[in-house]
């Protein structure tokens, strides 16, 4: 957009049905190997809640109850359609989630191509949406399928605002009531509405809140539904009322700018960007300056928001996910808010660098109120790249509307380093899929081994992880109780694990020293191990130079870690000695059997 934008005219036009097909044939080429990726983490969960259907009529209690305090229904009514096809065939659940993810870039495409008269549009946002690599995450982990599906009738809401379709003032509304039921990640989408009637069609006061009145009364609806029927606050408690917070003031900021308050507001701001970028680096200084000297509740915060904003630019917007996964994956380590702030400088930058253009083009406006909306819901969460999926289409459209509407010259540059990043970003895809195969079969292959030892039994037999992966490979390799029942459907009575081994893949060697005692060595320590007194709750890092000892339930537990070694000794309590207890470890990527002493 800076200088004369070409014309619409001198470009080639690329059929919609041909631009559609080309975003379908490539996300699913992509995309295709994930349907071997098997189960992991936390889909041994969703699989154990769908062992217990009996027939069709028992989906709905998925609308009667919560799951970990989230009310999400409308996403096991999928898995139950899956499980219901195929059984435990985890081909099926992976193929629906990628089903899902190219229609989503399909959607992507509808909207970019409503959004801009340049062909190109359209399908540029797609790609850059289909082929981002954190999005690899929601479309390859089955227990994902919530954020799939929330950005599914998300972005079919958008679309038919958008393309202003028949209805536009209200079907789009009860899009958004699946897109919420599915997960909460779609509850600020109000305010993108909100957005699109200021900015785009330029109503009056009263006529956006007219548009928005039904988006609002969806949601009285869904939080009426998930407190009386589901038994989950309707507000998600008091830990998330800043988040209602924000929400409402975005909403009534975005209504109070329609009857063309906006435009005056832009005017306004034109001639004034020294002053906004003098207001923008003052305000983030001082955020930077309490995160760093105070260790109360506002450095507290402070830090946390540096690293949620950190946490998203980044994924946001890079084609590699290797060093933010390593930086990321302990957001309250002083780097991670640091590289916030870092972030947020260069966006501010960013936004000042083209602020005519940003000021100028109501579509990005509308644009920016979509994005604030995908955020809103995660503004405290870093724990994930899914949470970023719906985020991430909001982010493809901006920057595809901008690029294909620059002069000609930034206009190849700019394509040529697009084309560049699809390139990272499909590499990087592919790594992971392969990282997602790993943990699913060396889960699969734990959990054999296991059942193996335990069997003919079923339901019974005491089993302890001395160590037990954690997102290693930064994909969820948890083992649960649940992850037996893969085999015969069935857990063992009682599962342990001693040390979490988090994130990094460590070498480790496990031996009994006599009867009662077992020794656990890592000789390339690197801090990644977690260890637990109840063994529920893995709070204590073992630090290299540290010391620890602790009493745990099936003994003492000493640990040190020097010199680049860490040394763990467990020492049996008598009773735990007396019992059969089956001992395997972590070690190399796969679970490993603790023989018996001799």
């Amino acid at each position: 957009m800076n200088g004369v934008p070409i014309s619409a005219a001198d470009e080639p036009r690329l059929p919609l049905m041909a631009a559609a097909g080309l975003i379908v044939a490539v996300t699913l080429a992509i995309y295709w190997p994930a349907l071997n990726t098997g189960f992991v983490g936390d889909d041994f969960m969703i699989l154990h809640r769908l062992r217990a259907l009996a027939d069709a009529a028992d989906v709905l209690r998925f609308f009667r109850g919560e799951f970990f305090e989230y009310y999400r229904p409308l996403g096991f009514v999928s898995h139950a359609a899956d499980w219901a096809i195929a059984g435990q065939n985890s081909r099926q659940f992976h193929l629906t989630n990628v089903l899902i993810h190219t229609l989503n870039a399909v959607l992507v495409l509808l909207i970019g191509r409503a959004l801009s008269p340049r062909s190109l549009a359209g399908p540029l946002a797609a790609l850059l949406f289909a082929l981002h690599p954190s999005n690899s995450e929601a479309v390859i982990w089955m227990s994902a399928r919530f954020d799939l599906l929330a950005t599914a009738f998300a972005l079919a809401a958008v679309c038919w605002m958008v393309r202003e379709w028949i209805g536009s003032t209200w079907i789009p509304a009860l899009l958004f009531f699946p897109a919420v039921l599915s997960k909460e990640a779609a509850v600020a989408l109000p305010i993108a509405a909100a957005g699109w009637s200021t900015f785009r069609l330029r109503t009056s006061t009263v006529a956006t809140i007219a548009r928005v009145a039904p988006w609002l009364v969806v949601l009285a609806a869904y939080s009426a539904l998930r407190q009386l029927a589901g038994g989950v606050s309707a507000v998600g408690g008091a830990s998330r009322m800043p988040k209602l917070a924000a929400f409402g003031a975005c909403l009534a900021v975005t209504v109070a700018l329609s009857s063309g308050r906006w435009e005056k507001m832009r005017a306004w701001l034109q001639p004034r960007r020294a002053q906004c970028a003098t207001i923008f680096v003052a305000l983030l200084g001082l955020t930077v300056l309490v995160a760093a000297v105070s260790e109360g509740r506002a450095g507290a915060l402070a830090r946390e928001k540096l690293s949620v904003a950190g946490f998203a630019i980044f994924y946001l917007v890079s084609p590699v996910l290797g060093p933010g996964e390593a930086v990321f994956a302990n957001p309250t380590m002083s780097l991670t808010w640091m590289i916030g702030g870092a972030a947020l400088l260069a966006a501010g930058a960013v936004v000042l660098w083209i602020w005519p253009t940003l000021l100028d083009d109501s579509r990005l406006w509308f644009l920016a109120t979509f994005v604030v909306a995908t955020l809103i819901p995660i503004s405290a969460l870093t724990e994930g790249k899914r949470y970023l999926y719906l985020p991430s289409a909001a982010v493809s459209l901006i920057v595809a509307v901008v690029v294909v509407e620059l002069h000609r010259r930034s206009r190849r540059a700019a394509l040529f380093l697009v084309t560049a990043v699809l390139v990272a970003s499909t590499t990087q895809i592919a790594v992971k899929i392969g990282d997602w195969k790993w943990a699913g079969r060396m889960t699969a292959d734990g959990a054999r081994l296991v059942d193996s030892t335990l069997a003919p039994s079923c339901g019974t037999g005491h089993v302890v992880f001395l160590t037990s992966p954690v997102g290693v490979r930064s994909v969820y390799s948890h083992f649960y109780y649940e992850t037996f029942e893969i085999e015969r459907g069935c857990m063992p009575e009682v599962f342990q694990v001693v040390v979490r081994v988090v994130r990094l893949d460590t070498p480790i060697a496990v031996r009994w020293n006599g009867p009662a005692q077992i020794v656990i060595t890592a000789p390339t320590y690197r801090g990644n191990f977690l260890l637990s007194r109840d063994l529920r709750a893995f709070d204590t890092p073992l630090r290299l130079g540290e010391k620890l000892d602790m009493q745990t339930p099936l003994g003492d537990l000493r640990a040190e870690a020097a010199d680049g070694t860490a040394r763990l000794t467990l020492t049996l309590r008598q009773d735990v000695e007396r019992e059969p207890v089956q001992f395997f470890y972590y070690s190399d990527g796969r679970i490993e059997p603790l023989r018996a002493p001799n």
